[in-house]
């Protein structure tokens, strides 16, 4: 096999990171959280298994990264500016899509039996978005970020989780974001409240 050598570019390691990303989403939603390791990802994915054991230390950094990409609206650089709405939209969208419920119900079908799991998961799932959200909420605000989170994922959540709902359309997150902003009097479509 001929091939370049030397260190691995920018580029060339985003790249590896995404297949490894979805190899692991893959194993969770098909076969579940027992399904991910080092050397099943390291044969899809096509990494060797010392660079995956380099890059993501342990089963958990693996799952870490399947989690935190459903979570990438909080890494995005457009997030300082977004305000309460779009931080919103994107959050409900990011996490009612099939493969964020696929790595939930894997994640949380296999938390009761390792509380390690069960930690990483909250701290990189739910209670990232939270934060997230707080970050985008007014001042006198901040302590309602935990019931805008419940509300906004809530029954739509609940019934992508049980199969029940298709992921919704752009316009249907849209108008769930705002019938929740408004209930919880924190806006809705332009109105958002400002940040400080």
């Amino acid at each position: 096999m001929t091939g370049k050598r030397g260190r691995p570019s920018a580029g060339e390691k985003a790249q590896r990171h995404e297949r490894v990303v979805d190899v692991v989403v893959a194993l969770l939603a098909a076969e579940g959280y027992g399904a991910v390791g080092f050397d099943r990802v390291s044969t899809e994915a096509q990494v060797a298994k010392r660079t995956l054991y380099a890059d993501y230390g342990d089963r958990l950094g693996l799952v870490r990264a399947a989690v935190r990409r459903q979570h990438a609206y909080a890494d995005e650089a457009w997030t300082a500016e977004a305000d309460l709405r779009a931080a919103s939209v994107s959050v409900v969208a990011h996490l009612l899509d099939d493969d964020a419920i696929a790595v939930h119900r894997a994640l949380v079908g296999a938390a009761g039996a390792d509380a390690s799991l069960a930690a990483e998961f909250y701290e990189q799932g739910p209670g990232r978005a939270q934060r997230f959200l707080v970050a985008h909420l007014p001042p006198d605000a901040a302590d309602r970020g935990d019931l805008l989170f419940a509300a906004l994922l809530g029954e739509p959540h609940r019934r992508r989780l049980l199969g029940l709902a298709p992921a919704p359309t752009p316009a249907e997150v849209e108008a769930h974001v705002d019938r929740v902003l408004t209930a919880l009097a924190l806006g809705g479509a332009g109105e958002t409240p400002p940040r400080a």
